[in-house]
């Protein structure tokens, strides 16, 4: 059975060498960007997390108030992620 396979340097032949057809990406500058880095969410976005965060808080009180603790507490925290996007 291993005399029908073939040889490997012939079965490597077909395939392109190290060196032929090698193009290399350019790599992007490393560091901060000229404008300075920005944090955060501003425009749309800014709207879009802070209604998030709005409606997340409102449930967790609810939640609170009903006497689910534990999901009230969850969503507490989502919410508070949320409202992170939102600083400056």
């Amino acid at each position: 059975m291993l005399d029908e396979l073939p040889p490997a340097a012939a079965a490597d032949a077909s395939l392109p060498s190290v060196g032929e057809g090698d193009t290399r990406r350019r790599r992007r500058p490393s560091g901060p960007p000229e404008a300075g880095w920005t944090f955060g969410a501003s425009g749309f976005p800014r709207v879009a997390w802070g209604t998030l965060a709005v409606l997340l808080a409102v449930l967790a009180t609810y939640l609170l108030a009903v006497g689910y603790l534990g999901y009230g507490a969850v969503i507490a925290l989502l919410a508070a992620a949320a409202a992170v996007n939102l600083l400056p």
